[in-house]
């Protein structure tokens, strides 16, 4: 490594610079006090970057033999002193870390300032903010390690012509750091790195914003704060990162900007509990998601933003077939309607009623005006344009989806969901190829997604890759997935690959089923379609019809309905759905 104890010019580390020959330490140009043993200590550390500086050496340059101090104490203090002022902590050092009883070592990469750091004129339009690395074993911890970021995207999303994405914490914590990297791999122009340890009620943040091209350090902060500080927090990391990107904020969107919807730390919590769990797609997980949400609801019932997400966890269920349309979608409709009466600029809220509308009033003109008013309030939030895409999609306006899901994709392209609903949007447009290689991406960011397996099953049917279809279904199963929905397409690959006898062994089991479950009717029918059985088909999707059936959403394109489509029954059917006219 370079040894900078001859260098003249300023040394640079992060948004830091030590220059030398001045005496003097500026963070982007701007003088910081500094005393002059810590001073020399960073002088010091500097001229051997990587490498462990013993304490001995420190005494031998810095306090000579003929000095009478307290060695230990001045150390320290000095240590301390420094680190202050480079917002470094010990616990969760950047820049200088201890080596207990032997010294300490430089940790961050130098380079000499050939230029003063440079003057930005233009404001950085795009930002992906990662979860922060958990630096503890709280068991809350890794809750607020991804609910804070989220809670910092929900506000600079709030921000116009800024475009947020989510990051993901495999990338930012197992994987490289690499903002230069990052930048051109999602294209954006700066990156938000953070890291959290919690010990009982107490939280520190280690804030990083990197400029993506150029690698330098916008700005960094540590924050010591008590748990009921947390919203107090975020929307100072908020009002800096938007500073910081120079972006030019009316009074209005600074007031959206530091918005909280609850001031309920407990409600808070539960919040993301509630959410991470539904978003695993499982039955379990909705369960869990339902109780937490409810939870935080009666803890705070001002908490509009906590009633959008419980109505989105309430319907999922019915769309994946484990409860029925009636038990599920007028109460996830009550508490959507509830959500957007408190407040109406909520994206989530919207999105929620677009879906409840399409799936179960079969509303699809007020659906798409309702996706489109959730795009308009939130252009940053991907559920609603990825639902938006499937809703395109079960229309048959397969290049509007196919767009829209990937601009939904490119906000969030790193989250499982995300990428298994651009594989169902691409299954649907019969682009069974580009699903495959979809899914095995969505794979790839996140195995427990159940939904990821539905598309993937039903493109390796199409393909002929029976084998590997059944295979698909049953890890879709084994993660929770709807048994249903998983053992109803299962049937239909037995059915096309002429095993009729596992088919109806199929056909039995779920009829068993629905004697102590619900079963919806249009997953017989998908087994009947398989076994060419017509008449079956087209009477249990009568029945499906009268039940408000979720799925009766997906016959104008899903495959597994195609030897039905020139019957006039089932066109009937797509027209009573209002898919067709």
């Amino acid at each position: 490594m370079e040894d900078t104890s001859s260098q003249t010019q300023p040394v640079r580390f992060g948004s830091f610079e030590l220059d030398l020959r001045a005496g003097e330490l500026r963070k982007q140009g701007v003088k910081i006090k500094l005393q002059e043993q810590p001073f020399r200590i960073l002088a010091m550390l500097l001229e051997h970057p990587g490498q462990v500086v013993t304490r001995e050496e420190l005494r031998g340059r810095l306090w000579p033999s003929d000095t009478f101090v307290d060695f230990d104490h001045s150390l320290n203090k000095a240590i301390n002193k420094l680190r202050e002022a480079l917002g470094d902590s010990a616990e969760t050092p950047r820049f200088i870390e201890t080596i207990p009883r032997r010294g300490y070592r430089f940790l961050a990469s130098i380079d000499l300032a050939r230029e003063p750091f440079p003057k930005r004129s233009c404001s950085l339009d795009s930002i992906a903010v990662f979860p922060f690395e958990n630096q503890g074993a709280h068991p809350d911890t890794e809750y607020l390690a991804a609910g804070i970021p989220g809670s910092i995207i929900h506000s600079l999303s709030q921000i116009p012509n800024l475009r947020v994405i989510a990051g993901n914490a495999v990338l930012s914590i197992a994987g490289e750091k690499d903002a230069q990297a990052i930048g051109r791999r999602f294209n954006v122009r700066a990156v938000l790195f953070g890291r959290i340890l919690q010990r009982d009620s107490k939280l520190r943040l280690q804030v990083d914003l990197v400029d993506a091209v150029s690698g330098e350090e916008l700005w960094g902060d540590q924050y010591d704060r008590d748990l009921t500080e947390i919203f107090v927090v975020q929307d100072e990391i908020s009002r800096e990162v938007s500073q910081k990107l120079r972006l030019k904020l009316t009074g209005e969107d600074t007031a959206r900007l530091t918005k909280r919807h609850t001031d309920s730390i407990e409600a808070y919590q539960l919040y993301l509990r509630g959410r991470s769990n539904s978003e695993k797609r499982s039955a379990d997980g909705f369960k869990k998601g339902v109780e937490c949400l409810n939870e935080a609801i009666r803890k705070d019932p001002s908490y509009a933003l906590a009633y959008a997400e419980l109505a989105q966890s309430l319907h999922m269920p019915a769309y994946y077939g484990s409860v029925s349309p009636q038990e599920a979608y007028p109460k996830a409709k009550a508490f959507a309607l509830k959500a957007s009466e408190m407040d109406d600029t909520l994206a989530e809220a919207h999105s929620a009623l677009a879906t409840i509308m399409q799936n179960y009033d079969w509303d699809w003109e007020g659906s798409e005006k309702e996706y489109i008013r959730a795009i308009e309030l939130n252009p940053n939030y991907p559920i609603a344009r990825l639902h938006y895409a499937m809703h395109l999609a079960e229309l048959g306006r397969f290049e509007e989806a196919i767009l829209e899901a990937k601009e939904g994709q490119s906000r969030n392209p790193m989250s499982g969901i995300v990428n298994a609903i651009v594989a169902f949007v691409l299954a649907t447009a019969r682009k069974f190829d580009l699903c495959i290689e979809q899914s095995l991406t969505a794979i790839d960011v996140d195995p427990n997604v159940t939904f990821t397996y539905v598309s993937l099953g039903t493109a390796y049917e199409q393909k002929g890759m029976y084998r590997e279809a059944i295979t698909a279904h049953e890890k879709g199963i084994a993660l929770g997935g709807s048994l249903a929905l998983h053992k109803s397409m299962m049937g239909h690959v037995y059915g096309l690959s002429g095993d009729h006898a596992r088919a109806w062994e199929i056909l039995r089991e779920l009829q068993q089923l629905s004697q102590r479950r619900y079963v919806p009717l249009s997953s017989l029918a998908i087994v009947y379609d398989g076994l060419g059985e017509k008449e079956l088909a087209i009477e249990s999707l009568q029945k499906a019809l009268e039940n408000r059936e979720t799925l009766l959403i997906m016959i104008r394109v899903w495959p597994h309905f195609d030897k039905l489509r020139d019957d006039p029954r089932f066109q009937d059917l797509e027209r009573r759905v209002g898919l067709r006219h």
